[in-house]
């Protein structure tokens, strides 16, 4: 049996912008999507609960993201 060894290695903000879903992409605008964003606000459960649903810091986030008014 062998052990596969895990180096660290740095990047730049160029080399995240690259990554498919990174903060840069295309796939980020999909983000803020006013009704995903409503459902997943309609859906929001405490950070940390363990019940079903959209913990509140993943709809402040896309808020933030965004510019939506976060809800209450």
């Amino acid at each position: 049996m062998t052990t596969a060894t895990t180096t660290i290695e740095a990047m730049t903000p160029a080399d995240l912008a690259r990554v498919t879903g990174g903060a840069q992409s295309a796939l980020a605008a999909q983000v803020c999507n006013r009704q995903q964003f409503d459902w997943m606000a309609a859906h929001m459960v405490p950070d940390g609960a363990v019940k079903p649903g959209v913990q509140r810091h993943v709809v402040a986030r896309d808020a933030q993201l965004c510019g939506f008014p976060m809800p209450r």
